[in-house]
């Protein structure tokens, strides 16, 4: 399949059935009893057979103090409902603007199926476009990780400011040693409270005594830098992951997500400008938000002069509260017409530390355009 024949794909080509669903009125024992049975990570909430939301691990761990005989519906997140004939990357841009990873399907707005990042990922196999991509060339780098000696709490807290599911463990030279996911923290963070109110959870209960090591999967998928896309959506499909590590001679030196992957399949759709996606801010404020697409704005008209920029993504991490003062870490991801480029950044001010991220991406491209014409010059010289 070449890039151009993506756009024909339709969610009803991809779409699977449901593995399971709630209804409005049952409860948050009911939800957790199911996704752990079934080893799901999102569940549809249904209202005569139409949905209304999802419930997903998110959130669940989002709630400070969580009565197990809450209604579904008190802790439903909002979701996109998608249409039969909607194309696969106008799916794919739903789920990543939402912050889903799946969505119901509906046909007169009653659920006929779901749509999954993992639904979307299978089609990889039979694109050339990105199939035979290496992993190096689009994971991210400089991943975030934990030791097996620090508490589940901490690879909790990483996870929501990340908005990962999973977690490399490293040995103190890098090694990779192991892996913890969203699952195994649930099923501590999920244990009832022994104290009174009874019948509760905490989805911010503090397990001390809990060490990664204790719960960490100690045979963690990984794949070489060198290996292909294909190899790697291949590996997330029949292990059921969502991020693959990417190792080489043993040590951690990246991770590749459906997020990423995600974000490469949007990239082949034709589009006047660049598809821009920001995550983990935490305002209401429209104005917030306004300055920050003019900031892009304004870099990737610069950008574009150099490589056409295809998809432009940020996360934002508000930490170190300083009175009612947050300090702001961003990382940014970047997919131009000829690769991937990344940057991270802080600063006490948001539209500060946006600037200087966007400042070093506009660099980086610049520095391997510059590469690109002294090594074309050399080449032009030997003839």
């Amino acid at each position: 399949m070449k890039a151009t024949e993506i756009d024909s794909v339709l969610v009803k080509d991809v779409m699977s059935t449901p593995r399971m669903t709630v209804s409005k009125g049952e409860t948050v024992s009911d939800v957790i009893s199911r996704m752990k049975k079934g080893r799901v990570r999102e569940i549809p909430v249904l209202e005569n057979s139409k949905p209304l939301g999802l419930v997903s691990y998110y959130s669940l761990l989002s709630r400070r103090n969580l009565p197990l005989s809450a209604k579904v519906e008190h802790i439903m997140v909002p979701c996109p409902r998608l249409e039969e004939d909607m194309t696969i990357i106008s799916a794919a841009e739903e789920l990543m603007s939402t912050g889903v990873r799946g969505a119901p399907v509906v046909r007169n707005s009653k659920l006929v199926g779901f749509v999954s990042r993992t639904d979307i990922i299978r089609i990889i196999s039979n694109m050339d476009t990105l199939r035979r991509r290496q992993v190096g060339t689009i994971m991210s780098r400089a991943p975030v990780s934990v030791s097996k000696n620090e508490p589940v709490r901490k690879a909790q807290i990483l996870m929501k400011g990340l908005n990962e599911k999973t977690l490399p463990v490293v040995d103190e030279k890098g090694g990779l040693i192991g892996a913890i996911g969203m699952t195994e923290i649930m099923d501590v963070v999920w244990a009832p409270r022994a104290s009174k109110p009874p019948n509760e959870v905490r989805g911010d209960r503090e397990p001390a005594d809990v060490r990664v090591e204790s719960v960490m999967n100690r045979y963690p998928a990984h794949v070489a830098p060198d290996d292909t896309l294909d190899k790697a959506t291949s590996v997330m499909l029949s292990k059921n992951l969502s991020t693959v590590f990417v190792a080489e001679e043993g040590k951690l030196v990246g991770v590749i997500s459906q997020t990423d992957i995600m974000e490469q399949v949007i990239s082949l759709r034709p589009r006047e400008g660049v598809y821009v996606q920001i995550t983990g801010l935490d305002v209401e404020d429209p104005e917030v938000y306004e300055v920050m697409y003019d900031l892009i704005g304004r870099s990737m008209k610069k950008i574009d002069k150099i490589q056409s920029p295809k998809v432009f993504s940020v996360h934002v991490t508000a930490y170190h509260q300083d009175g009612l003062k947050n300090k702001y870490s961003l990382g940014a991801r970047l997919t131009t017409e000829k690769g991937t480029y990344y940057s991270k950044g802080s600063d006490w001010h948001l539209y500060r530390s946006l600037d200087a991220v966007l400042d070093l991406l506009e660099k980086s491209i610049r520095k391997d355009h510059e590469k690109q014409l002294a090594a074309r010059r050399r080449k032009q010289n030997l003839k």
